[in-house]
């Protein structure tokens, strides 16, 4: 059995910084959407909050991604996630 640690404080409305046993991270954005830069690279995520329904996308470029030069529609559909997210957040936040 694996022992793990992790802890979350609140910074501000929309802000959290989660600390985790590898690594912190900076989380961005209200309960069902975010934005998290750690230290495992960036992510988006959306969910529909109490139905355990959601989708989470790594951001940027990954060392697989070098080797295929072609742009893909997953980059696309995690560009538009990522600006909707953006939206979203900033319609809560003002």
């Amino acid at each position: 059995m694996a022992i793990r640690f992790r802890k979350s404080f609140k910074l501000a409305p929309g802000l959290r910084l989660n600390m985790g046993k590898k690594g912190a991270s900076l989380r961005v954005g209200p309960k069902g959407a975010g934005y998290t830069v750690g230290t495992s690279g960036q992510r988006v995520s959306a969910s529909i909050p109490g139905t355990g329904v959601g989708f989470t996308s790594k951001v940027g470029k990954r060392k697989s991604d070098n080797q295929n030069t072609n742009s893909s529609l997953g980059s696309w559909v995690t560009g538009l996630v990522g600006l909707f997210l953006i939206c979203v957040f900033l319609n809560w936040l003002f």
